[in-house]
């Protein structure tokens, strides 16, 4: 099976684009494993407790490890076994492509492609201010609306660098493209990947498979059919002032991905702004596991580059070049 992963910060329609990629007769996409974030190079007891949720969301037995999976190859294997695990449960597929979606690791390329070098990566991304909006309303997202924002800039800085880098095998996909036309834009993903088109992939819509039911809470509009109406929500969302606000936080990086600015970008934020946004951004991470926290900031604070072969922390948080963006 060819393996490809879908990747972008949460709310830019990674669940849909799954969904929409699950109906296809050769794609199967699970659950979000969160392999390369919560168990590939974690301690053992975290392995073990990643594994009883893997199990227990795509309807698995994969073996407990009886030590620390590790190494590459140790890793390789294990991944391999849990995707032939989730295929031979559903045999109505003749299944050729295997995905996996985590937004978490947007951040873990590096490792995933350590791990699969032939493996394609589908980059998904969206206005940063939906997607703050988006994020606020979230049981794990922040209450500040600024906080969540900051998440976004440091998922686009990810991305920036690797839209940079030009590697192969790396496809960038745009929301508000994919809700105005999935027809075209589902026909450039599939040849993408390799796969055939079929109809039912962007005119589909209701199937549960890759949606736990603790999730359907923020994930049942990706089981409706693919629509515009949420382009653009911030705008009936949030108040002309919080608009400001962030246009003036991502007057560099909105237009850099294409999206305009309603406003100049210019609005001066005073020291207790950035007081209060600081306060509530560390709240926020202390709720992440520090152990990926811890380093991930350490090696991109003191060398600037990813942790390889060690973990890299979870994607959602900014590090210091990101937070620079932010000066008044």
């Amino acid at each position: 099976m060819d393996k490809f992963f879908i990747v972008g910060c949460p709310r830019s329609g990674t669940t849909m684009v799954q969904q929409a990629l699950n109906r296809h007769s050769q794609i199967i996409i699970p659950p979000e494993t969160k392999y390369f974030f919560s168990f590939f190079g974690r301690p053992w007891k975290r392995q073990v407790r990643a594994v009883e949720r893997i199990n227990s969301d795509l309807g698995i037995r994969l073996p407990s490890p009886a030590q620390p999976v590790s190494t590459f190859s140790e890793g390789r294997d294990y991944y391999e076994e849990m995707a032939r695990q989730y295929v031979d449960r559903h045999a109505h597929k003749d299944v050729a492509f295997f995905g996996e979606k985590t937004p978490e690791h947007t951040g873990q390329l590096p490792r995933i492609r350590r791990m699969f070098p032939d493996a394609k990566i589908l980059v998904l991304y969206r206005d940063g201010r939906d997607v703050a909006s988006s994020l606020s309303r979230m049981p794990w997202g922040s209450p500040n609306l600024y906080v969540n924002f900051v998440v976004w800039l440091y998922y686009q800085r990810v991305l920036s660098e690797e839209r940079r880098a030009g590697r192969p095998n790396t496809y960038f996909a745009r929301y508000e493209d994919i809700v105005a036309d999935p027809e075209g834009e589902f026909a450039g993903i599939l040849d993408f990947l390799g796969a055939d088109y079929e109809p039912r992939v962007a005119e589909g819509h209701g199937n549960r498979e890759g949606v736990p039911a603790r999730e359907l809470a923020w994930k049942r509009r990706a089981l409706q059919p693919i629509t515009t109406q949420r382009i653009g929500a911030f705008r009936r969302e949030l108040t002309d002032d919080q608009i400001e606000i962030l246009e003036r936080l991502g007057r560099e990086a909105l237009p850099s991905f294409g999206y305009r600015l309603l406003t100049g970008g210019e609005r001066r934020l005073s020291p207790a702004f950035f007081l209060r946004l600081a306060y509530d951004m560390m709240r926020f991470v202390a709720r992440l596991p520090w152990d990926s926290v811890v380093g991930e900031l350490l090696t991109r604070l003191f060398t600037g580059e990813p942790a390889i072969p060690a973990p890299q922390a979870p994607a959602l948080v900014p590090d210091r070049a990101s937070l620079s963006t932010l000066s008044v």
